[in-house]
């Protein structure tokens, strides 16, 4: 999987669709005119009105969206690659589809309670490396 950007994208999805990618441990690719001839999984960052919006996982399986709105800033600074895999927190019913989407693994709570993982709770996902929330979506 990677991820990637709309064409001609603005500087916070950008940063976002950067920031998300080494969060994830994956490549980012900028697009700008190209189109990705790669066979696997991508992950499109869409905008609305300058502003990440949403993410399009595009893969041979189809097209599926997730729906979002930034809750604060994006922080700029490379995170250094994962000691271990990046898993999806939170209770089952929601953290699974989640989990899913993003090609990670769910683990209840209790068993991730340190290093790179993704919180999900109710109308909230956030990106977690350790304490340090590097990303904060509401969805």
């Amino acid at each position: 999987m990677f991820i990637t950007t709309s064409r001609d994208p603005s500087a916070k999805a950008r940063r976002f669709a950067r920031t998300l990618a080494s969060f994830l441990s994956i490549d980012y690719i900028n697009r700008g005119k190209q189109r990705p001839d790669r066979e696997d999984a991508m992950l499109v960052v869409t905008e609305d009105h300058g502003n990440p919006a949403g993410l399009d996982k595009r893969s041979f399986k189809g097209e599926e969206k997730l729906i979002f709105r930034l809750s604060g800033e994006i922080q700029g600074r490379r995170l250094q690659p994962a000691a271990a895999e990046v898993a999806v927190v939170g209770e089952k019913e929601i953290a699974i589809p989640i989990a899913c989407f993003l090609e990670k693994e769910w683990m209840p709570e209790a068993g991730r309670a340190q290093g790179r993982r993704i919180l999900v709770e109710p109308g909230i996902i956030e990106f977690l490396d350790g304490d340090n929330a590097c990303i904060r979506l509401k969805t």
